[in-house]
């Protein structure tokens, strides 16, 4: 009963903001049947008037699931606009930016839209429990990670998410007071390998060490200041540290980027490697594939909330 009230409440608020839409997340399409009844009751008024009134709300109803988004599509009620979502994401803020950048692919939503979110635990169906008032804007930024998360497999896209978390950490949290340059480069490791040398004694060397560890993302901060790459695997073994990236063939990115990002730049339009960036200059981070940026953020003002 929690759930009806949640979607309630939430479509009110959507009401009383004039926010330009609703969005609803749903495993099993049991929050879909909910929305329905609440939509179709005209004697509560103000639901009644948010159909009615406030014309221009776009209603989306979001789903993992193949079968539920093709029951919402087969339905094709007026204002409501399913929307599949190909991955299962692992906390409530990626639910909603992967719904958001979804729906700004297909045209459903604009960048100066406000929305206002209804969401659940992650992967505990018809447990929702949050209400949340988001600006589109601040996601757009967002739409080429997402979709380069989209063109990984699951380990790949596991993977970069937790070493994107780490270099968010190491941006905004430095070592002993100052800000820490460093560089990880994710997959085709046989090719990356091969395409630079030590600089140092690797320190991962006869380790089983994993990105998901935390005494090894510990170690990682404290190796962090060490000039050099990280290099890990798909899976996310820690392959080595202190490596001297090769750069080989033209390289086109902005001016005032230094070393590092040249280095970025070149090693991912060589191989199919992706690499993360922590910028010294000011902790930016910023993520590169085929020799391109395709995502960048100040840790200090975009925490990206990917636990």
């Amino acid at each position: 009963m929690i759930a009806k009230y949640i979607i309630k409440h939430g479509l009110e608020l959507a009401h009383d903001i004039k926010a330009d839409a609703f969005m609803i997340f749903t495993e099993t399409g049991n929050s879909y049947e909910i929305l329905k009844k609440l939509l179709k009751k005209s004697n509560n008024t103000k639901i009644f008037d948010i159909l009615n009134i406030h014309k221009k709300l776009k209603i989306i109803v979001a789903t993992p699931n193949k079968a539920t988004y093709k029951k919402i599509t087969k339905e094709n009620i007026d204002s409501v606009y399913p929307l599949y979502i190909k991955h299962r994401e692992d906390n409530r803020c990626m639910i909603i930016s992967s719904g958001i950048v979804h729906a700004l692919q297909l045209n459903i939503l604009k960048d100066n839209y406000r929305i206002v979110a209804v969401v659940g635990e992650p992967k505990v169906p018809g447990k929702l429990d949050t209400i949340m008032v988001v600006n589109v804007k601040d996601h757009v930024k967002e739409l080429e990670l997402y979709k380069l998360f989209e063109e990984l497999d699951e380990k790949q896209k596991k993977t970069l998410k937790e070493i994107l978390k780490l270099a968010m950490e190491i941006g905004r949290e430095g070592r002993e007071g100052k800000y820490v340059g460093t560089i990880f480069v994710i997959g085709d490791t046989l090719n990356v390998m091969s395409m630079s040398k030590p600089l140092i004694l690797n320190p991962f060397a006869g380790h089983d060490a994993s990105i998901f560890d935390e005494n090894v993302k510990g170690t990682i901060k404290e190796l962090s200041s060490i000039d050099g790459a990280f290099i890990i695997t798909d899976e996310g073994k820690v392959v080595s540290a202190g490596r001297l990236i090769e750069c080989k063939g033209d390289i086109n990115i902005k001016k005032g980027l230094g070393a590092r990002h040249v280095a970025a730049a070149s090693i991912t339009k060589n191989t199919n490697a992706i690499a993360v960036t922590v910028s010294q200059s000011g902790g930016i981070v910023r993520i590169f594939k085929d020799g391109k940026i395709v995502f960048e953020a100040d840790p200090r003002e975009n925490i990206l909330l990917l636990e």
